[in-house]
């Protein structure tokens, strides 16, 4: 249960990943080389459908500002450090010519 609940806590403090995340769960999971319980699946894909993807994109969207709301200082823009380093595909979306997009 512990890597599923990385995802979950990863798409509240990452909008990049979370609409990654949100748009196909599974394959994101696979793509960060998360190796989810068969349980882990199961629950994913029961919770996580395409038929709630704008609710939870509205309800991470407030949770990622309620828990940034303290850190305006140290993150001028989420993800911030307490969001998962991204596999090397998906680096670019995050790094401009050596530097973060978001700090």
């Amino acid at each position: 249960m512990n890597l599923l609940i990385t995802l979950i806590g990863n798409a509240a403090v990452d909008p990049i990943f979370r609409a990654r995340f949100l748009a196909d769960p599974l394959a994101t999971a696979d793509e960060y080389g998360v190796q989810l319980t068969k349980g882990e699946v199961d629950l994913l894909t029961q919770v996580f459908t395409k038929e709630l993807k704008d609710t939870f994109e509205q309800a991470f969207d407030k949770l990622e500002q309620t828990l940034y709301q303290n850190l305006a200082v140290r993150c001028k823009k989420p993800p911030c450090a307490w969001s998962l380093y991204p596999p090397p595909k998906y680096r670019p979306d995050y790094f401009v010519a050596g530097e973060r997009k978001a700090a």
